[in-house]
């Protein structure tokens, strides 16, 4: 019943707002029309509940999906970037080790080439002493030499010039007989 006399108003409401007088508003006219829009908002409650209800639950939950899935991807970024900012700390702590390995791969490079140049100028030495003993020695040896053959004819020339006087010649042949006289004897 409370039906039916909520549509014999509105049905009353909408006839008598549609006489509307001329110039101002009247407050029976006001209250009249104020009525009217609360009664067709009932109607539409009544004859639309289910509907509205539907789309606005529908509305709601897709809502609340969206801020579900939202958040979800707020979670699974989060958890990216704290992987991201994991990965970068053991990126940073692989290039610090990379760099010291580096540091200490070339103190150790430096220190062997440092070593083979010095084992290298030793031997270098080493080979200079000798070629320089091998040439000292020729040297002496051919200094001797020189010296040999110069005293050589040196000795000659004395001995010419002394063999040019007679009392020289008369010793060196009274000397040489004797030698033979003793290997005769």
């Amino acid at each position: 019943m409370g039906k039916v006399l909520g549509i014999l108003i509105s049905l009353g409401a909408v006839a008598f707002a549609g006489e509307g007088g001329h110039g101002g508003h009247s407050a029976g006219e006001l209250i009249w029309k104020g009525l009217n829009i609360l009664a067709f908002l009932g109607l539409v409650y009544f004859f639309g509940k289910k509907t509205i209800t539907e789309a606005f639950e529908r509305f709601y939950n897709s809502i609340i999906d969206n801020l579900v899935s939202s958040e979800r991807e707020f979670l699974m970024a989060k958890e990216e970037l704290a992987k991201a900012k994991e990965e970068l700390e053991n990126a940073k702590k692989k290039a610090e080790e990379y760099e010291k390995l580096a540091k200490e791969t070339a103190e150790v490079e430096k220190k062997r080439i440092i070593e083979h140049a010095q084992e290298v100028a030793q031997r270098v030495k080493e080979r200079a002493k000798e070629t320089i003993e091998i040439e000292l020695n020729r040297a002496k040896r051919e200094l001797a030499l020189y010296g040999i053959q110069k005293a050589e004819e040196i000795a000659k020339e004395l001995l010419v010039k002394e063999f040019k006087k007679g009392d020289v010649q008369k010793k060196y042949i009274e000397t040489q007989l004797k030698l033979l006289e003793e290997k005769n004897v």
